[in-house]
């Protein structure tokens, strides 16, 4: 009996470790890849993402949206200092609540995280647009809506 308890203990001891490994790589990966993105180094987000969050969202967002907004926007929304709230496992994915602080704004969101190569990597479903901002796309900058209010 006493053998059976001793080996209830270590399977338990196993499986926090595992656990506690799972979510330090996690952290690690999560905080990676919202720094780089929150700051807009997309390039140093790349080696935290999926391959398929790489060719799409990623590659979008460096590729396409950034070059389109204004760097008077950029420069007052950073740095970003991101933390990492509360990491949930559930089976093979991963649900990661963070705070992201900019001189600007507070904002809490999530991501989602899976295993890729034995990596817990950021994954994000995302189908390109043909006009991230339609009506709002000026000489190919990004415009802020026009007021359309009639505040005389």
């Amino acid at each position: 009996m006493k053998h059976y308890a001793n080996l209830a203990a270590v399977c338990l001891l196993f499986l926090l470790s595992a656990c506690s490994t799972d979510k330090k790589e996690i952290e690690t990966n999560a905080l990676g890849y919202l720094n780089a993105t929150g700051n807009y180094l997309i390039d140093e987000a790349m080696p935290y993402a999926t391959k398929e969050t790489q060719e799409n969202a990623l590659t979008f967002l460096r590729d396409k949206l950034i070059p389109m907004t204004p760097q008077e926007y950029i420069q007052s929304n950073t740095p970003a200092t991101i933390v990492i709230d509360n990491i949930e496992i559930v089976n093979d994915t991963a649900h990661v609540k963070y705070t992201k602080t900019t001189p600007i704004q507070t904002l809490e969101n999530e991501i989602m995280m899976v295993q890729e190569d034995g990596h817990w990597l950021v994954y994000v479903p995302f189908q390109i647009p043909e006009n991230p901002y339609p009506n709002k796309v000026e000489h190919g900058k990004i415009s802020l809506p026009k007021d359309t209010t009639n505040n005389q």
